[in-house]
This record gives C-alpha cells, sequence and structure tokens, in this order.
C-alpha cells in the first residue's frame, strides 16, 4: 500500500465527509450515505484507524432503525 504523504489532511478530509455523512443522512439519501460512508471507510484504513463504536452505533441505527 502507498504510504499517505499528509495524513493529517487526509484526517480532515475524512472528519469533513463524516459532516456530509450526517447530512446526507438528513437528507433521507440513503444509498449516497452508504457510498460516502464506504470512502470514509477507506481513508480509515488507510490511516490504520479503526471505525469507533460510535460510529457503528450511529451506521446500525440510520440504517437499520424500524
Amino acid at each position: 500500500m502507498v504510504e499517505i504523504r499528509d495524513p493529517v489532511a487526509v484526517r480532515a478530509v475524512r472528519d469533513r465527509l463524516k459532516l456530509e455523512l450526517e447530512e446526507l443522512d438528513r437528507l433521507g439519501e440513503s444509498m449516497a450515505a452508504i457510498e460516502l460512508n464506504a470512502a470514509i471507510e477507506a481513508l480509515n484504513k488507510r490511516l490504520g484507524e479503526e471505525t469507533s463504536a460510535s460510529d457503528i452505533a450511529k451506521l446500525k441505527q440510520r440504517h437499520f432503525r424500524n
């Protein structure tokens, strides 16, 4: 895997994408939110960071609520 040249900048982009994910959820754009979540997960993996338990809980709530 290619090393990330600027991990601080990549984390900043990832964090901004998380905010956009919340907005897509608010708008009810679930398919776009799923795709964006996949991009966020890819960045987490490249950064060597795990998805937090709270982020996993939010994801479950968004997509598996009754």
